[in-house]
């Protein structure tokens, strides 16, 4: 059986590619050499690995002094998306885990930070997890625009939504491009995955609260994100025995391709280690 590649590379090679659109020159892992810090990124419902493209030329921009210039920027390609459209979705957070993990782990050791965006954080989240429990725990987990696990206030029963009604809720939290939105054919194409991922939040998301990891956490959330509202926040702290930092950022649920360098930057200049809960509003 052949293997699946989950990972692709987005940075420091160069790629052409939009800001949500598929890019045909991502590239799958090879022998580039090391970098100081390893940035993995896991999209949001919906999305794929060239999602975070626009994140390359940023953190060309931060340099070496502000730590971009020294950072290895991976995304995840989920089944069904991107490259791999022809692939049947996989509706598990805990299955995509065990693969992601599996990558990662196969790959040499360095610093890692994960970032997951809404569904994405989930996966991120289960990640964590199974790094952790294989003696390669990031050195910080990063969340965005997603409840935690377990939070009783999480939307549920958009998977069932017919998809006019699906396509036309996921243009209005600004998931879709005016252009994609408005094509039937690419809706055609699209909604079978994102229907597979948001089943698999919700699935995940209601379902009893894993036990904390002990990975700090960094929060994410849109001043005007209607799914994950600032006040949603501090529930990450009871998953983790770490550190948990919270920023409020201009913008609605896709706030992270606004202004993402003043994000990556703050990221990047987040310490590893553990301490007491802190919350920070920026």
């Amino acid at each position: 059986m052949e293997s699946r590649t989950w990972l692709r590379r987005l940075h420091p090679r160069d790629v052409a590619g939009g800001r949500r659109g598929p890019a045909t020159g991502a590239g799958r892992l090879g022998a580039d050499r090391p970098r100081r810090t390893r940035l993995v990124c896991c999209p949001h419902s919906g999305g794929w690995a060239e999602s975070f493209l626009p994140w390359r030329d940023h953190l060309r921009g931060l340099g070496d002094e502000a730590g971009g210039g020294g950072v290895d920027l991976l995304a995840v390609q989920y089944p069904g998306h991107g490259g791999r459209s022809a692939e049947r979705p996989t509706a598990d957070v805990h299955a995509i885990a065990d693969a992601v993990q599996a990558e990662l782990t196969a790959l040499p050791p360095a610093r890692l930070l994960l970032f997951g965006h809404s569904f994405g954080a989930m996966v991120a989240y289960e990640t964590a997890r199974r790094l952790e429990s294989a003696g390669r725990p990031p050195a910080v987990l990063a969340v965005s625009g997603a409840r935690a696990p377990g939070d009783p206030a999480v939307r549920l029963g958009d998977a069932a939504l017919p998809d006019e009604q699906l396509w036309r809720r996921i243009a209005q939290l600004g998931g879709l491009h005016p252009l994609v939105a408005a094509e039937p054919e690419l809706r055609a194409l699209v909604l079978p995955a994102l229907r597979a991922d948001i089943a698999a939040h919700e699935r995940y998301v209601s379902a009893p609260p894993p036990a904390p990891i002990s990975t700090s956490i960094r929060c994410y959330v849109g001043a005007d994100d209607p799914l994950a509202p600032a006040a949603a926040a501090p529930g990450w702290a009871a998953r983790t025995t770490g550190r948990t930092v919270v920023r409020a950022r201009r913008g609605g649920h896709f706030h992270l391709f606004d202004l993402p360098g003043e994000l990556l930057a703050d990221l990047l200049a987040e310490p590893a280690g553990t301490g007491t809960e802190e919350a920070v509003w920026a």
